[in-house]
């Protein structure tokens, strides 16, 4: 049984393996529309854009800190073994993983006027963060023979699942020649949620009786989860809840000189209020001892009595002392993260620059570093190329491509191309991809790099629509 256990949770987190978060080539690909999200101070190069809609931006990654494939699975003699000592010996005492999914429903943007960009965005949302540590696992694999005399101690598992709607308005404007700022305002439409509050959690199995014994203070707080009102419908689900939030994104461009140039961002600062449908779970730290589920819980009930499940649950939250409430209202926090960024020039077609990103969850500081080149390599196509350290993992190499004849764009974007080629060692792999249709951009007579933030000056060329401007934009203006 436990070994068929340890299989099932290894399989479980070897999902998450396979592909990771963050956004560090789109982040410096101004051009495209969808930069923005990374650092709303970003300009796209035009005066009108719209997406797609669901085809403008989609965004999937997986991340998982704590191990590859590689590190759980050994091959012998064409025969595949599960090596959980190995598993074990590579984790970090914390670790964390992480699955992301973003659409977007509908975007658009425009110039307001020659120093002022607004966008507007509606983005479907769905987030899994887990924060797990070592004794997990050595107690899955060796219960408590892996301990001891000593309890397994399961403090800072954190768990956060979100499905939420954004709707975003961004505005970016040229302050001086050289610096250049935005500001997004989120509204936040929650639909379901797992929030784990706090969680201090000691186990340990008696090795006679085999019976679960320990304490657990904990509270995890559900949304959406349970037995909806059953004349709820589709408008209500995707409209109607009265779980709301706001969040709002920072972000700066500074250029020092043509050579040099630095930026940096604030990324989902914010918060939900969950108040429909709510339920919550939790543990003081009183002390438990649990011995199992009495068989004759699953045997068929008739009409009208528990389902098996139910009871299932119940006899779960009776040994293990959880108070179960309803209808409480809480909020849960956005992941916050913060983007570092300097560039250097190489030519008119080429720019080289690094990225320092964290992103914070539930007191973790997770830290990661890319550094890239970008390159206009004709006046409609450009290549870029990053390698990331991340997750304590050190072999992700980053690709991107944007083809832009106007006014339709596509590009498709992946911080760890190595995760589809070797996904067995993989610890974060990324991909973003998408269609906008741009007008009004501007023509020149030769190619730039859109990457520094400096294009070539408008009024030396006629626009698309034939006119051309008396005056030239400040420095950033595209």
């Amino acid at each position: 049984m436990m070994k068929k256990l340890s299989l099932t949770t290894v399989a479980f987190f070897m999902i998450f393996c396979v592909i990771a978060q963050q956004d560090f080539i789109m982040y410096n690909l101004r051009n495209v529309p969808q930069s923005i999200y990374s650092n709303p101070s970003n300009r796209f190069n035009g005066k009108f854009y719209i997406g797609l809609p669901a085809l403008s931006s989609n965004y999937f990654s997986l991340s998982n800190s704590g191990f590859a494939y590689s590190d759980a699975f050994e091959e012998r003699n064409g025969d595949l073994y599960l090596d959980f000592d190995n598993l074990i010996n590579t984790m970090e005492d914390n670790n964390y993983l992480s699955f992301n999914l973003k659409v977007d429903l509908l975007s658009f943007g425009f110039n307001i006027n020659d120093r002022t960009q607004l966008t507007v965005n509606v983005t479907e949302n769905a987030n899994f963060r887990l924060t797990y540590n070592k004794d997990l696992f050595r107690f899955i694999y060796k219960g408590n023979a892996g301990f001891g005399s000593s309890e397994a101690n399961f403090e800072g598992l954190g768990l956060n699942l979100n499905h939420y709607r954004e709707y975003g308005i961004g505005v970016s404007h040229q302050l001086t020649k050289k610096l250049r700022l935005g500001i997004k305002g989120k509204y936040l439409y929650g639909m379901e949620n797992i929030y784990s509050e706090e969680s201090n959690i000691k186990i340990q199995t008696d090795p006679q009786t085999f019976a679960i014994k320990g304490s657990a203070d904990l509270t995890l707080r559900t949304t959406g989860f349970q037995e909806v009102d059953e004349n709820e419908g589709a408008m209500e689900y995707f409209s109607g809840r009265d779980n709301k939030g706001w969040g709002l994104d920072f972000g700066a461009n500074y250029e020092l000189n043509e050579k040099w140039s630095f930026n940096a961002s604030v990324i989902d600062i914010g918060y939900i209020t969950w108040k429909d449908y709510t339920k919550s779970y939790s543990n003081d730290g009183e002390p438990y001892n649990y011995r199992g589920v009495d068989i004759d819980i699953l045997d068929a009930q008739s009409p009208g009595d528990e389902t098996s499940f139910d009871r299932v649950l119940d006899s779960l939250q009776e040994a293990f002392n959880l108070v179960e409430k309803e209808g409480e209202e809480y909020k849960s926090a956005l992941a916050s993260r913060i983007y570092m960024g300097a560039n250097y020039k190489l030519n008119d077609q080429t720019v080289a620059g690094g990225i320092l990103h964290t992103e914070f969850f539930q007191g973790d500081i997770r830290p990661a570093l890319s550094l890239n080149i970008n390159r206009q390599m004709t006046k409609w196509i450009s290549l870029s190329a990053a390698y990331t350290l991340i997750n304590r993992s050190y072999n992700n190499l980053g690709l991107g491509l944007v083809l832009d004849p106007g006014p339709v764009q596509f590009y498709i974007v992946s911080d760890n191309v190595l995760g589809a080629i070797q996904p067995q060692h993989a610890r974060h792999a990324q991909v973003r991809f998408g269609l906008n249709l741009i007008f009004g951009r501007t023509k020149t007579k030769e190619f730039h790099t859109h990457f520094h933030g400096v294009i070539p000056n408008k009024s030396s060329d006629a626009s698309e629509e034939g006119n051309s401007d008396s005056e030239a934009p400040p420095a950033n203006e595209e």
